[in-house]
């Protein structure tokens, strides 16, 4: 393998990039709520902004977080028995 093949099978991909998760689950919230911050300077209110922005974006964060989450599982359950769609067969009629 080639050292240019060898650096690239180093980088994570996309879908497992454990550092880009981490980010989004800690910039998110900390731009919204200074973003908020700024709002709330401007207007000039308590931390109502704050607190309602950085909010946001820590359940946005988490519920982005459980989405992937939860795609990432399907991927890997496709085609496995336990995760296979149930057929249903109908009740035979009575022939009178």
């Amino acid at each position: 393998m080639s050292a240019r093949k060898r650096r690239y099978a180093m980088v994570p991909s996309r879908g497992n990039d454990a550092l880009a998760h981490a980010m989004a689950m800690v910039a998110v919230p900390a731009l919204l709520g200074s973003l908020g911050a700024l709002l709330d300077g401007a207007i000039g209110t308590g931390p109502i902004f704050l607190l309602a922005f950085a909010a946001f974006g820590v359940v946005g964060a988490f519920l982005s977080a459980f989405y992937r989450y939860e795609a990432r599982i399907a991927e890997q359950d496709a085609g496995k028995p336990w995760a296979r769609a149930r057929q249903r067969v109908a009740p035979r009629e009575k022939v009178a």
